[in-house]
């Protein structure tokens, strides 16, 4: 379904509105208001507020959401997979010790436990700058995709409104041209119709003059 692409100087340059959203996925209102409803889990806030802002994170997401159901995939399907997974621990039964076997193990671990808590809590804050570089980089490279998706179908969009202004031209074009062959056909019956009245005027003057020739040698 061809929709009407939406004003864009009332947005942000980081949300989007709810009718850029449904023009950007080519589906009715009714049909984004059923995705929103069904895989809100996987939605931003702003996205549930009235009026809903989606982020590209969203448009991600419900891109993902288009394509698995296009795929054949059930609602829970796709929420498990837009879902992340949790991180089951594995919990073993405790071994019994004595209290000498427990004291040195103490003792051990407190030993280490400086060190060990120094690299884990160095191992955690890489691992969270490693994902929030990540995410960034995932925002930014969805934003630009998103952007220039935008950016392309309002190209097409001109593109399209250009070609149906060469086919009017074009139409007026032919309209004219056969307007004029119409009337050189016009003109053209006319003169042949002139000239034919021509030729059987002289016929008739030829005709006239031969009588009158033969009268006057019968005269004489």
């Amino acid at each position: 379904m061809t929709q009407s692409p939406p004003d864009r100087s009332s947005a942000s340059e980081s949300t989007y509105t709810f009718t850029e959203v449904a023009y950007h996925f080519q589906v009715t209102p009714d049909t984004l208001r059923g995705w929103m409803r069904r895989f809100a889990q996987v939605l931003s806030a702003t996205a549930k507020t009235d009026p809903p802002r989606f982020t590209t994170a969203d448009i991600a997401a419900l891109s993902i959401v288009q394509r698995l159901l296009e795929q054949g995939f059930q609602d829970e399907q796709i929420n498990e997979q837009l879902t992340p997974k949790r991180i089951v621990r594995d919990e073993t039964a405790p071994v019994a010790l004595n209290s000498d076997q427990a004291r040195q193990i103490v003792e051990g671990k407190a030993a280490l436990l400086p060190a060990a808590l120094g690299d884990i809590l160095s191992a955690i804050a890489n691992s969270q700058q490693t994902v929030l570089n990540s995410q960034s980089t995932v925002r930014e490279v969805v934003g630009v995709v998103v952007q220039d998706n935008f950016n392309l179908k309002e190209e097409n969009r001109k593109l399209r409104e250009r070609m149906l202004e060469q086919e009017r031209a074009l139409a007026e074009y032919q309209r004219r041209e056969e307007t004029r062959k119409e009337r050189l056909e016009s003109r053209l019956r006319a003169l042949e119709n002139t000239v034919a009245a021509l030729q059987q005027q002289v016929a008739q003057l030829i005709q006239l003059q031969r009588q009158s020739q033969q009268k006057k040698r019968g005269w004489w």
